[in-house]
């Protein structure tokens, strides 16, 4: 990681301070270094950038994974810088974006970077890097989305075949409902019980009738025989009556 070294011009003892302060940074005493950097960022010392000092404070932040103060820091750089930052604090702010996985706003930072020095090989390298990452992404994102619609798609289908049959199954059961209450009904009737041949009405009454002349006819010849019989007995009876009186 790049790290700027903070050179002032006019006065000696301010680059043997700030020379002290890089120093901290290599030792490894980190805190000391950001101590130091910060007690010259209060002083508003107009022949120290201001820019460099936020850009070594955010560049120690990074080394120390705190990529939240660090892209703090770089954002308000940039703020102060007008616009004329310079291509290692964009080089630097773009790492520190892409590690908190702010990848647009990354790539925007090595683009920068590059506009202000095209040379900087390192920040071509990521930009490039960023650039495909993205890429990627997007492609990642489109299949999973064309995977869901599927499954969204597969699911619908899935269930219309659960409707259709659960309406089979309904139909089904309605039917054997039917079927039953139709067995049911036909089970009511004795089925040892013989049915009846149906007589037509004309018919029987023509029946009752002839039975009914022959009937009377037979009785009026039983009576015809009677009186035949009676009339005998009598011409009988006269006959010998008339012998007696001789």
């Amino acid at each position: 990681m790049k790290i700027f070294l903070i050179t002032v011009l006019f006065f000696h003892s301010h680059l043997n301070s700030q020379d002290s302060g890089y120093q901290m940074y290599k030792d490894g005493d980190i805190n000391s270094a950001l101590r130091y950097y910060n007690t010259l960022l209060e002083m508003e010392n107009e022949d120290i950038s201001k820019e460099s000092l936020l850009y070594n404070i955010g560049t120690i932040y990074s080394s120390m994974n705190s990529i939240s103060e660090a892209n703090s820091v770089f954002q308000k750089a940039y703020n102060d810088s007008l616009e004329n930052f310079s291509s290692d604090l964009s080089y630097n702010y773009g790492n520190a974006l892409y590690r908190s996985k702010n990848l647009e706003k990354s790539l925007n930072a090595y683009r920068d970077a590059l506009l202000r020095n095209p040379n900087d090989s390192d920040a071509r390298k990521n930009y490039e890097f960023v650039k495909n990452e993205i890429k990627k992404n997007k492609n990642m994102n489109k299949q999973q989305d064309q995977k869901q619609d599927s499954k969204q798609d597969q699911q619908s289908k899935e269930d219309k075949e659960d409707q259709n049959s659960n309406q089979n199954e309904n139909q089904n059961q309605n039917q054997n409902q039917n079927d039953n209450k139709k067995n049911n009904s036909n089970n009511d009737k004795n089925p040892n019980q013989d049915e009846s041949p149906q007589v037509d009405n004309n018919e029987s009454n023509q029946n009752q009738e002839i039975q009914s002349n022959q009937s009377a006819e037979n009785i009026l010849n039983a009576l015809k025989e009677n009186e035949k019989v009676n009339k005998k007995r009598k011409q009988k009876k006269s006959s010998q009556e008339s012998v007696k009186d001789w």
